[in-house]
């Protein structure tokens, strides 16, 4: 069994508030140029969207609403009657805000690669094959829902560059099964032989 250290030190680096500082204010942000929306909405659409794994709380949330309204990006307005949220939208300024927030995310790419190619490094094939794996369906799941929105004159050429990868991933892969299934029956072989 695992030591009581080695626990604390899993769940401290696996815990789903590691998110990266800035994230929160940069989903809010994309969320309310897409439509208006109130603080429990956005909660709500977090905890959806990552099945319950991470949902900030009202403390977060709200504190960092008033702080983008300070900067001027959102505006909050009250709904009529007793009791009734606070509805957010972002100002011109906020507008301007996402589209430089979306030039600097276009280079975010290869740092992500980069810092993969290092977190592999930390974990046993075992472990981190299948999280790739996993990550690769999720990951197919949301090209699939993004491509509508890539302009239709890159359509083509996206689409031949992804086919020419999922065929060399595919040459691959039945080398991969290949081997797998002569190393089954070599190990089936041997079994039998021994008396």
């Amino acid at each position: 069994m695992p030591s009581l250290a080695w626990r604390m030190q899993q769940k401290h680096w696996l815990h789903p508030q590691t998110v990266p500082r800035g994230f929160l204010r940069l989903y809010i942000l994309i969320q309310l140029s897409r439509e208006s929306q109130t603080g429990y909405s956005i909660m709500q659409k977090i905890d959806e969207r990552t099945e319950g794994a991470w949902k900030p709380g009202a403390g977060t949330m709200y504190p960092l609403l008033k702080g983008l309204q300070r900067e001027g990006l959102v505006r909050g307005e009250k709904g009529e009657g007793r009791g009734s949220s606070k509805t957010y939208s972002l100002t011109t300024r906020g507008v301007r805000e996402i589209e430089q927030i979306k030039g600097m995310m276009a280079g975010a790419g290869r740092k992500d690669m980069v810092m993969g190619r290092l977190f592999s490094e930390l974990l046993p094939g075992a472990l981190f094959v299948p999280m790739i794996l996993r990550r690769y369906r999720e990951g197919s799941e949301v090209l699939k829902q993004k491509f509508s929105e890539v302009p239709p004159d890159e359509k083509e050429a996206l689409l031949s560059e992804f086919k020419l990868h999922i065929d060399s991933q595919m040459a691959w892969v039945d080398s991969q099964l290949a081997l797998a299934r002569d190393e089954k029956r070599s190990q089936r072989g041997k079994r039998a032989a021994q008396p």
